[in-house]
């Protein structure tokens, strides 16, 4: 004992830092490990709940046997897209060339069109709200005696 009358210890306190300990450097990293992991697994277990896209249907071609006549790669059907609108009060086409020209020469290259070229052609008629239903249901005609396949949008 000292002369006030306290113990004295042999020995001072230790100091303690985190440079103080060998083998250890840096603060503890274990909870934070935990915590990420954690929610690591929460959002790995929530995004099995989410199911929208398991009803989502792939585009994929059919497998086909392949013959002589074809190498396994098939072009899609050819489409001829028209939009009709009317243009100074007659009904005029668009996408049978650059310019837009008028329904009944419309029908008419239609009826030119070679057979074997126009079978099976998709013909997809749009129309604004102006166009006159006769006109439509024209085209439709004319696509239609050519065995395409007409779609009206």
């Amino acid at each position: 004992m000292s002369e006030s009358g306290s113990p004295t210890r042999s020995r001072p306190l230790k100091q303690r830092n985190i440079f103080g300990n060998k083998g250890r450097f840096g603060p503890n990293m274990t909870p934070m490990v935990d915590v990420v992991l954690v929610i690591l697994i929460f959002f790995m277990a929530a995004t099995t709940i989410v199911g929208q896209e398991w009803f989502l249907k792939a585009d994929l071609p059919e497998q086909r046997e392949e013959t002589s006549e074809t190498n396994g790669f098939t072009l899609p059907t050819p489409m001829l897209d028209l939009e009709l609108f009317v243009e100074r009060d007659r009904v005029v086409a668009r996408g049978l060339g650059p310019e837009a020209i008028g329904i009944d020469e419309v029908i008419e290259r239609i009826e030119q069109m070679d057979a074997d070229l126009s079978e099976g052609l998709i013909l997809r008629i749009g129309a604004s709200d102006e166009v006159p239903y006769g006109a439509i249901v024209a085209v439709h005609d004319a696509g239609n005696a050519k065995k395409m396949r007409v779609a009206i949008r």
